[in-house]
């Protein structure tokens, strides 16, 4: 077909080398266990537990070790005291403590396809794995059925899921893959993964990365037989599948794939020709990332014609864009650096550039700000006054629905493009903070300062549950210290998105005049909720009914003998500041934890893709180092966590900071 033959000339992006350990008996199965061992299954005869040759071939589990050339070493039995009644063991898959095993029951017969077709019969078992490696406490997986197979397990990185292939008769054709999640002590119900992951045809092999899922399919477009594809996730649904290239699929079978991104390194099971026999393993390294750029305007998602890409940081040129906006490159392992992206008339940006920043034959979307269009924006946190950094802000333009995504800088600032006569609509998120929802009428767009200074209260964010996040006041600080409430765009007094909680009411007016209750200012926002003929004056939100009735005493200690406490269940408001004549912030933290990992005089030598493995990368200059942190911690003990694991992988002298009026405190 046309597909295959464009994917045969296309260039890959992985090379594949047949492994040394491969046998002419079939041998398949890859499963990565700890640093360096690979456990799989193998059809030899000359390597087989005593007594259990039947005269008819079936398969033994073997283990092997990445020997310094990269290539698995002359492999052993696995001694796991354990026999498999009415069939072999293989694949299998361990937990990542080691400490539970589930593998698949098979009939596979050496010299015969592993396909559906050859009328395998698969049962998944699971079983505890003791000190000395031994298989105890064997059971059935709890979804097995009599009348159809289920096999090909892989636990999730975490532990707390394993993916499989099962052909049960409530899937969208032969073999499905499934998820179950690991509740207590049981696993949950098959969950199937969804039409675009599972087809008409057979899926089987799952490996889930913690990002991608890669899986076996001769339904999909590919190149014949079974082919290996790469799903990704949005929103916690499965999206789009992408077609791995020629190099690791060929037009016979090709699944079983398994990949360490950390290490490089990877397998797949093929029956191609060129092999030594039925089936054998082959090493995957990635030789380069294709890297697909669209650039385009931040505004109104148009494509930024001949933007400039600068790989200068990366010891490279500056290259053009085409037409659409859209540069294509090849990144080559080990590439860790800046990419600056200019447009004339728009405001630069910088990103940084990894190969592990995209998969094959994905887009990566860049947004340019027009230097016109551009505005401002301050998070800080709500109660302490001190800026966020770290905060995602996610700007839709309502007309055309494009979108863009900024984060904060250290200082809280952030910047996004909005066009005239047009209304976006913003959510702001942050760990340990409420989500910020509100729309957006730019008007003429003259004024530059729509966005001022939001506030986040703390507490639970909302993203990514499938509800739509309450709304949270937002807040900008005035002069002398004192703050005022607005949402962006109203200016002071403008209408605002009251949060839920407790409140103090204190009248019931038909005009609103928010000045007359300024006596109160210092008790908290004042602000009020039109309701029919008449508007209800608050104080408020408090996030408990204490607090309300603290302020509720202060109210009545003012005069206001009538007011009374409500429940805010969250509306549109008019609001005043809460005020503090003649103070400034106190000197406070961020109420963040950072690990501070290294200070460089030459940080292009920092590992930033190792490093990003242990959370949010942020760097800080003073004088001609430049040190590098994992930032946006929420706790002590989280931070002393991230502090050991980045000891154990090579930051020996890493230790904990905080940040106090923009500098950093050694915190143990």
């Amino acid at each position: 077909c046309d597909f295959a033959k464009a994917q045969l000339s296309a260039a890959s992006s992985h090379s594949v080398d047949p492994e040394l350990i491969n046998t002419p008996s079939s041998d398949f199965g890859p499963a990565i266990v700890g640093q360096d061992q690979v456990i799989f299954s193998s059809a030899r005869t000359d390597m087989m537990s005593p007594g259990s040759f039947t005269g008819k071939a079936g398969n033994s589990l073997l283990v092997s070790s990445v020997g310094p050339d990269g290539f698995l070493s002359v492999p052993y039995l696995l001694r796991n005291n354990y026999q498999v009644a009415g069939g072999n063991a293989g694949p299998v898959t361990y937990s990542p403590d080691g400490t539970r095993v589930i593998f698949t029951r098979n009939n596979f017969v050496d010299g015969t396809r592993q396909i559906p077709a050859a009328g395998m019969q698969l049962a998944l078992f699971e079983a505890t794995v003791n000190p000395s490696g031994e298989w105890v406490n064997v059971k059935p997986f709890p979804f097995n059925g009599s009348d159809y197979s289920t096999g090909y397990a892989y636990f999730s990185p975490d532990g707390q899921a394993v993916y499989y292939a099962s052909d049960r008769p409530d899937g969208f054709g032969g073999y499905d893959i499934y998820v179950s999640r690991l509740v207590g002590n049981s696993w949950s119900a098959p969950e199937n993964l969804g039409p675009v992951v599972n087809s008409p045809g057979h899926e089987l092999t799952p490996y889930f990365d913690g990002t991608n899922l890669y899986f076996a399919s001769d339904w999909h477009n590919g190149l014949g037989g079974l082919d290996v594809f790469r799903a990704t996730m949005e929103n916690g649904r499965w999206t789009q599948i992408f077609h791995m290239g020629s190099a690791i699929n060929s037009p016979r079978d090709d699944y079983g794939f398994i990949f360490d991104d950390a290490k490089n390194l990877g397998y797949v099971v093929s029956n191609r020709s060129g092999g030594k026999g039925a089936e054998d393993i082959y090493r995957v390294k990635r030789s380069a990332n294709t890297i697909k750029l669209v650039i385009k305007n931040a505004s109104d998602g148009s494509p930024v014609a001949g933007a400039i890409v600068d790989f200068v940081e990366c010891g490279e040129g500056a290259y053009q864009a085409d037409a659409q906006g859209r540069y294509s490159f090849q990144a080559m392992p080990g590439l860790n650096c800046n990419l600056v992206i200019r447009g004339e008339g728009y405001v630069s940006t910088t990103i940084p550039l990894s190969t592990a920043m995209a998969g094959d034959a994905e887009e990566i979307v860049i947004n340019l700000s027009k230097i016109s269009e551009t505005y401002p924006g301050k998070i800080v946190d709500y109660n302490s006054r001190v800026p966020l950094s770290g905060v995602v802000v996610r700007v839709s333009n309502r007309t055309t629905g494009s979108s863009m995504e900024a984060v904060t800088d250290i200082n809280g600032d952030y910047y996004v493009a909005m066009s005239p006569y047009t209304t976006y609509d913003f959510q702001i998120t942050h760990p340990g903070y409420q989500d910020i929802v509100f729309g957006l009428p730019i008007g003429d767009g003259q004024n530059r300062n729509l966005l001022g200074v939001i506030g986040m209260q703390p507490g639970t964010s909302s993203a990514g549950n499938g509800v739509t996040p309450a709304p949270v006041t937002p807040v900008q600080p005035g002069t002398g210290g004192g703050t005022s409430t607005t949402v962006p765009g109203t200016g002071t007094g403008g209408t605002s998105a009251i949060a839920s909680g407790f409140a103090v009411q204190l009248a019931a007016v038909s005009k609103v005049d928010l000045n007359r209750f300024s006596n109160l200012s210092q008790l908290g926002t004042v602000y009020s909720v039109p309701s029919g003929n008449v508007n209800k004056v608050r104080l408020g939100v408090f996030a408990t009914r204490a607090e309300a009735e603290q302020a509720l005493r202060g109210v009545k200690s003012r005069g206001y003998k009538d007011a009374f406490i409500v429940t805010e269940q969250g509306s549109g408001g008019i609001a005043n500041p809460p005020t503090q004549p003649g103070t400034t912030p106190p000197a406070v933290s961020s109420g963040m934890y950072m690990v501070q990992l290294a200070a460089y005089s030459k940080p292009q030598y920092f590992d930033r893709a190792k490093a990003e493995r242990l959370g949010t990368v942020t760097s800080r200059s003073k004088g001609n180092l430049t040190a590098m942190l994992i930032s946006n911690i929420a706790t002590l003990s989280e931070a002393r966590n991230i502090r050991a694991q980045a000891q154990a992988q090579g930051w020996k002298g890493a230790f904990i900071v905080t940040e106090q009026n923009g500098q950093l405190v050694k915190v143990e």
